[in-house]
């Protein structure tokens, strides 16, 4: 009986000794896990205030941005009509065709006159291969002869002929010719550029190309005569015309 006593108490302070060491074991595993813990619960208290400002900030987006739609641009057409075509396009291949013949200077004469001829047509392709790609270019180079032509913008003119589908533009100004530095009188002249449209390339975004180019002296005075007549003109076939369509 005694040396049962003995084993039961051996046993309860090996039970006590097992559970003391379990406890320890615990606390340590906790201490071991306590800055991860620390660091969790940190992130999760970060976590909340900045759901809930994605939140409002996804909303403002969404009810106060602006929607937009990409839409991509009008194919042109292939071919434009004169009576597609303002003024201004027609007033800008004039302009530069005339710049390209009328103001150069020996060594670039002949490339400038090469260009030119890109905005031709025929009939006046065969002629300006006639004369300024033939005789005018071979005098300017012998003579070292150089030419400006300053246009005067504000007797530019454009006559349209619906009926024929053409357009012409009057382009006055002053030419200056200089062989070598010696100046030449200078000349009030005019160019009268005739032209028309044909289906656009990729080295032709309109169609306009030149059909015919003609040269005269005019100066300013005598221009505006003209046009003077002409709108006087243009003012009595109208007058002509209501009194004709009023008794009809």
């Amino acid at each position: 009986m005694a040396k049962e006593k003995l084993n039961l108490k051996h046993d309860l302070r090996q039970l006590e000794r097992v559970g003391g060491r379990a406890g320890t074991d615990t606390i340590r595993l906790w201490e071991g896990y306590r800055e991860q813990a620390y660091l969790w619960r940190a992130l999760a208290l970060l976590q909340m205030p900045s759901t809930a400002l994605s939140v409002a900030a996804a909303l403002i987006m969404y009810f106060f941005a602006d929607t937009i739609i990409e839409v991509p641009e009008r194919p042109q057409p292939g071919f434009y009509s004169v009576k597609q075509l303002p003024d201004s396009q027609f007033i800008n291949a004039a302009t530069t065709v005339v710049n390209l013949i009328a103001t150069y200077q020996p060594a670039v004469a002949r490339r400038q006159f090469k260009t030119a001829r890109k905005y031709l047509w025929e009939p006046a392709l065969t002629e300006f291969e006639e004369t300024m790609m033939g005789s005018e270019l071979r005098t300017i180079e012998e003579t070292k002869r150089s030419q400006m032509f300053f246009i005067n913008p504000r007797m530019i003119k454009v006559d349209r002929f619906p009926e024929l589908d053409m357009v012409v533009v009057r382009i006055p100004g002053v030419r200056q010719k200089l062989i070598g530095n010696e100046p030449l009188p200078a000349d009030e002249m005019a160019y009268y550029v005739k032209m028309m449209t044909i289906p656009r390339n990729v080295h032709n975004e309109y169609g306009i190309v030149v059909v015919d180019m003609r040269l005269r002296r005019a100066d300013e005075r005598q221009v505006s005569k003209e046009d003077k007549m002409e709108e006087k003109a243009r003012r009595k076939d109208q007058a002509k015309r209501m009194k004709e369509a009023t008794e009809s």
